[in-house]
């Protein structure tokens, strides 16, 4: 006698009902589905009335089905972007933009099947944590979106939320290997930082409408092609921008004025929603403690722009611009952090004709307003034009005394195998170079460094030369490296009108942007960047990058007055600093100095007269 197919053991750990309907993974939970045949036509349209209302208020079905709770400007920014084609959101830092993105690409896939959604920022990592971060706790926490989606993949190689309904949402990099893709919807995470050639030339190209799939059936293709109307039913490619404020000199700017212009002349397919601080205040994200807290710490331009959504542009009155400055090196020179033993895997080999200076401007007060020591360390080539000069690695320390400082900068300068040392003698400097005049023990290390004095050279006063001599405490064997400056009112402005001049005839480099570094090192397979289980190692690596931009925002912020005689001085803001300022505009005078001697060089008096024409031009 055949098995009856309706009789089960719903004991038997075989049946999947009893096996899985307690898992925690509600993936796993048997699905009660509805067959097509099985719908009255009552129930059909009361599916059509409320997949009506929720695609015409998104904001109420993520409330109302999804259960996730939204404060007042999240329910204004999501209708915003759900009647939009193009919408542009710039806001503040915790004002909670990536998580808001993460809701509304759930909402869209889930009501719309099909979509396909691209995120993409400068690194893909970026992109990635709306994925590794955000979507995976919301489905964590909320049943029905478990219930909707596949198994979320979030590795290096790839970041990706399916749905049962053929929706997915992806990360796609920001480069040519992502050229090829398809999409319904963009988003550009961080837009500040993706080059506008790859948005315009790889990433907008990846938009195609998608095309409900009822208008698939031969009647549909039929009416859409006889009757005009029904074209609207073919929908419109989105385009999502994200970011936070940044310099206005860069790309995003432009294009966030084309896009406000659009608005004004009455685009209705465009929106776009502007947010500061006060609404992390308002809803209690963050107190206001801690947004002092972080105005007190951060560089007074970078709280302006993260924090109070202001592009920011450097005054008229401003001696340095910020197109002045070359940010194109990768590749920085890093001390060792520990292992002293081991050879220092982010050393550069030093080439024949290479010249290496280290320059310090001092401080020994901890919380005085420029309070910070600095080191530079630069690499110099040489060119027909001059030195060209890369500025490889910037550190910063805070409150250190005089023996602290002195081994710091010998670990520095020998590691690095420096040349000369720039130092400025006045005040705390003359402290630091009493320290270095004689020999260092580095206990860690293991290594005795040897006593340092002042360089002969015909830039140098010879009384300050002798002068400085007859402090060194130990002068035999001591290495002739240190170049002193004694700044005055009229060095100060010759120091200034230098490097601005060194600037314009791009002859000075700088350290890339921490973004454009963490994705270069993320995409070499840097092992200490990937270290998951010590993350200073993160802050190691970047900080070079991070002190060269609070460098540039130091010279941006400088204004000139003229103090007579022809003489410039450059004031900074209250409460800024210009230490950084100080040490590299330091090492770029006596680079100036070498330029001369470079040039003698040349015998070709063709190159001389170029040479000499760009320096005027300039």
């Amino acid at each position: 006698m055949p098995r009856n197919p309706h009789s089960f053991n719903l004991n038997s750990p075989n049946f999947n009902y009893t096996k899985n309907a307690g898992s925690a993974d509600r993936n796993k939970h048997p699905k009660n589905m509805v067959l097509a045949k099985e719908i009255t036509e009552k129930q059909k349209r009361n599916l059509k009335m409320w997949i009506t209302l929720y695609r015409n208020n998104m904001a109420f079905f993520i409330e109302h089905y999804l259960g996730i709770r939204l404060f007042p400007y999240q329910r204004f920014m999501i209708m915003l972007i759900s009647h939009s084609t193009e919408f542009l959101g710039i806001a503040s830092r915790a004002s909670a933009k990536s998580w808001l993105i993460a809701v509304y690409s759930i909402a869209k896939s889930i009501l719309y099947p099909g979509t396909i959604i691209v995120l993409c920022s400068s690194t893909k990592e970026q992109a990635g944590l709306i994925i590794s971060q955000w979507c995976v706790a919301l489905q964590k926490e909320y049943p029905n979106i478990q219930r909707e989606t596949g198994v979320i993949t979030f590795n290096q190689n790839k970041y990706e939320v399916p749905f049962h309904n053929g929706s997915k949402i992806l990360v796609v990099m920001s480069g040519e290997a992502a050229r090829g893709h398809r999409s319904n919807i963009n988003v550009l995470e961080e837009r500040r930082l993706i080059p506008s050639s790859v948005i315009d030339s790889i990433i907008r190209p990846f938009l195609v409408s998608r095309i409900p799939p009822f208008l698939n059936k031969p009647e549909y293709i039929k009416l859409v092609e006889s009757d005009p109307r029904y074209i609207k039913l073919r929908e419109e490619p989105q385009e999502i921008i994200i970011t936070s404020s940044y310099y206005k000199s860069y790309e995003w700017y432009d294009e966030a004025r084309k896009f406000i212009k659009k608005i004004a002349n009455g685009d209705e397919d465009i929106k776009a929603l502007f947010l500061d601080f006060q609404i992390v205040l308002k809803h209690n994200i963050k107190t206001k403690k801690q947004i002092q807290s972080d105005k007190d710490t951060f560089d007074p331009i970078i709280f302006l722009m993260e924090y109070g959504n202001i592009p920011y542009s450097a005054s008229s009155s401003s001696f340095f611009k910020i197109g002045l400055f070359d940010r194109s090196i990768k590749r920085c020179w890093r001390p060792l952090k520990n292992n002293f033993d081991k050879k220092n895997p982010y050393d550069i080999h030093k080439l024949q004709d290479e010249k290496r200076v280290v320059s310090v401007d001092v401080a020994m007060r901890k919380g005085s307003t420029n309070d910070n020591t600095i080191i530079d360390c630069a690499r110099l080539h040489p060119t027909k034009y001059g030195w060209l000069t890369e500025n490889t690695y910037l550190e910063s320390m805070n409150g250190k005394n005089t023996t602290i400082q002195a081994l710091r900068v010998k670990q520095i300068f020998f590691e690095f195998n420096a040349d000369y040392l720039i130092l400025d003698i006045k005040a705390a400097g003359i402290s630091l170079y009493d320290a270095l005049t004689s020999v260092t023990q580095d206990e860690a290390r293991g290594i005795e460094y040897p006593a340092m004095t002042v360089m002969r050279h015909d830039a140098v006063d010879e009384k300050l030369q002798e002068e400085l001599r007859e402090r060194t405490l130990t002068p035999d064997g001591a290495i002739e490296c240190i170049f002193p400056i004694g700044a005055t009112q009229e060095l100060n402005s010759q120091i200034a009108v230098s490097f601005r001049d060194r600037l314009k005839r791009k002859l000075i480099t700088f350290l890339c942007d921490d973004f454009t570094e963490e994705d270069f090192l993320i995409k070499s397979q840097n092992k200490d960047i990937l270290n998951q289980d010590d993350l200073s190692y993160r802050a190691y690596l970047l900080a070079p990058h991070v002190n060269t931009q609070l460098l540039i925002n130091e010279c941006i912020s400088l204004e000139m007055s003229m103090v007579g005689n022809g003489l410039i001085k450059l004031i900074e803001a209250p409460s800024a600093r210009k230490d950084r300022y100080t040490a590299v505009s330091y090492l770029n005078y006596f680079v100036s100095i070498l330029d001369i001697e470079l040039l003698k060089t040349f015998e070709d008096s063709n190159d001389i007269d170029e040479m000499l024409a760009l320096v005027q031009s300039a």
